[in-house]
């Protein structure tokens, strides 16, 4: 008998648990990729959509070779989780399933009062590469996804993420196109107008959400630019250069980090959208652990790279971080091969941070 249940989660993806490992070592290489296409792993569906741009899916389902696979959760939910988060999760039957070739999705944008409906393909074969790979997460350790994020932005934007415990990786962006559905199919006990329906939602939003509306209205076009990527990594320097304790960034484009820095990744230049909110962790002399926060300007740090990127002699850019030997302030420089350009709008907060080292060693 097959269970339902609906699990609505706003915590970090850490609660994912890791799928089975892959014990294709042995594989013959004649067999190796038709082993791995029939493999099925133990993943999720979840949903999401900017903070500020309220949806709600109607319908949403994941499928390979035109059999269902999976559903987003639906019902109505109004999501505005943010872009590239994990929201909620229908889970029906067993959690274990295949990786799939095909998405069909329709949702109500609330800002724009509009439906959208698309039927498209995955890229299952870098799914499954990536899903394969893996990653190194902030212990240290290599697990793998367990997730994949629908995101729904206005205009009809879509892109889908792997989520895991630690990393969050973009695999392909799709539009949408405009349609209609019939309230009594969106919404069948509701006793309003469509327009009223909407409204009411858009109503029930914070102040803080509606004065952003009222200010910067919809931007469309803002999520597939974010979609941009640079080769470039984080530097710190703390009398010299040294490595990080841990690192965690969230990417403007919804892709997001939390490794340890031991993680070879960190030391080479990787194409990688512009950062947007980042948590650095080192050690001082006295083997204490300092952490901090990093809120980044979203007009500076697109400038500053867009500047950098088209000067430099070699494309690879480098973010300096520079603390004091107080550990008490820091500087941040985005650099090339011949300039460098000081970002000086961050919001920045350094703590100390004993306890989490007890906990983490």
């Amino acid at each position: 008998m097959k269970i339902l249940k609906i699990i609505c989660l706003t915590a970090c993806v850490s609660f994912f648990t890791p799928s089975c490992k892959d014990n294709t070592n042995t594989t013959k290489p004649s067999t190796m990729n038709v082993f791995k296409k029939d493999k099925s792993y133990d993943w999720s569906p979840t949903e999401s959509a900017p903070e500020n741009y309220p949806i709600a899916v109607h319908s949403g389902t994941f499928f390979l070779n035109n059999s269902h696979v999976a559903s987003i959760p639906d019902g109505g939910r109004t999501v505005q989780n943010g872009w590239g988060k994990q929201g909620s999760m229908w889970v029906v039957g067993d959690d274990v399933k295949p990786i799939p070739d095909r998405l069909n999705l329709t949702w109500l944008s609330y800002t724009e009062n509009t439906f959208y409906t698309g039927d498209f393909d995955l890229p299952r074969e870098k799914i499954l590469n990536l899903f394969e790979e893996g990653f190194l997460n902030r212990m240290n350790q290599h697990t793998t996804y367990t997730g994949i994020v629908c995101g729904m932005a206005p205009g009809g934007v879509v892109s889908i993420w792997l989520i895991g415990a630690g990393k969050t990786t973009e695999v392909a962006h799709f539009q949408a196109k405009e349609t209609e559905v019939a309230m009594k199919d969106f919404a069948p006990g509701a006793v309003i107008s469509r327009n009223d329906y909407v409204n009411n939602r858009l109503e029930g939003l914070d102040d803080t959400k509606k004065q952003y509306l009222q200010r910067e209205g919809i931007t469309f076009g803002k999520w597939t630019a974010y979609r941009k990527r640079y080769a470039w990594k984080p530097v710190l320097i703390k009398d010299q250069e040294q490595n990080f304790h841990e690192v965690f960034i969230d990417y403007v484009n919804g892709e997001h980090l939390f490794t340890t820095g031991k993680n070879a990744i960190l030391k080479d230049y990787h194409p990688l959208a512009l950062p947007k909110y980042a948590k650095l962790y080192w050690k001082d002399k006295d083997n204490n652990l300092y952490g901090s926060k990093l809120w980044f300007d979203e007009a500076e740090i697109t400038q500053a790279f867009s500047s950098l990127n088209g000067t430099a002699t070699s494309k690879n850019l480098d973010l300096i971080v520079t603390v004091d030997k107080y550990n008490g302030g820091m500087t941040i420089v985005l650099k090339n091969d011949s300039d460098s350009i000081p970002i000086e709008k961050t919001k920045v907060k350094i703590f100390e941070t004993k306890d989490y080292l007890k906990k983490s060693e």
